[in-house]
């Protein structure tokens, strides 16, 4: 059995470039997603001893620039966010988002010692490359959203109230998971804000009706951002004024400051599906 140890190589597969005024503030996206995954590894690392610590290492790939990590060398890959459109791979110039759909499908089949996790963009990519649909929805979702966990959501966040609090920044949505996924989280106008398959050591009938381990999650994903803080929301509603309008862009700096379970809860459950606990 493959034993990777106390040390976690993670390749972060860069599907867009933050901002300037982003940028300047909480770095790239390297930086931005370093953060989520350093904060939500800190109190697990307190539960253990010294010589028992989880370290990692997480190595950015531009997959616009065709730029692909030799997947074995890894135990996880994070696909990132991106203002592109998933569901436009197909037209001209976003030939880059159509190899990493085919990318993502090799992987998926054919490493399956490999976790995936897919954030927003990255979420729709791993829906469309598995056989699921991804659609332009009525409206945005933005800023500190409540959303309502299915009953595997819970369990598999480790949240009994059934609500799940993280920041949304999104037009696109998938309306249909692939087969075999099972979806997490739904909001008032997306039935899917993430979604999970398991590993074929655990059949989806037992992972419904048994307690499974996180590390029995082959890939995990979410619609929202657990990546995303208060001064990014902040920044982006700024940014996007004009593209939102401003009676949304009101309403998401009103709810900005809310709370954000991105760290401790879906932060967690990365580290969770990966074995450190």
């Amino acid at each position: 059995m493959y034993n990777p140890g106390t040390h976690r190589r993670i390749a972060l597969l860069i599907c867009d470039v933050p901002a300037d005024t982003i940028r300047e503030q909480h770095g790239d996206y390297t930086r931005i997603f370093g953060t989520l995954l350093e904060e939500s590894l800190k109190p697990i690392n307190e539960t253990h001893s010294a010589d028992s610590q989880t370290t990692f290492t997480l190595e950015p790939f531009d997959v616009r620039a065709q730029v692909y990590p030799k997947e074995d060398e890894y135990d996880a890959m994070l696909i990132t966010g991106s203002a592109s459109t998933a569901h436009e791979y197909e037209q001209p110039g976003r030939e880059w988002m159509k190899r990493l759909i085919e990318y993502v499908r090799v992987v998926a089949t054919e490493k399956p010692r490999i976790k995936i996790f897919g954030i927003c963009f990255g979420h729709q990519i791993i829906a469309l490359a598995m056989g699921g649909t991804c659609v332009r929805n009525t409206r945005f979702e933005v800023s500190a959203t409540k959303l309502q966990l299915t009953e595997l959501g819970k369990r598999v966040y480790g949240v009994e109230s059934g609500v799940l609090n993280i920041h949304l920044m999104n037009r696109d949505h998938v309306p249909t998971e692939p087969p075999l996924f099972y979806v997490l989280a739904s909001s008032s106008q997306s039935p899917n804000h993430g979604m999970v398959l398991f590993s074929h050591s655990e059949s989806p009938k037992d992972a419904l009706h048994s307690n499974f381990r996180l590390t029995d999650i082959h890939i995990l994903t979410s619609q929202g951002h657990p990546e995303f803080t208060e001064s990014i929301m902040h920044l982006l509603l700024r940014l996007r004024q004009e593209l939102l309008g401003p009676e949304l862009v009101h309403d998401g700096e009103s709810r900005a400051g809310n709370q954000n379970d991105g760290v401790a809860v879906i932060g967690k459950a990365i580290w969770g599906v990966m074995g450190v606990e």
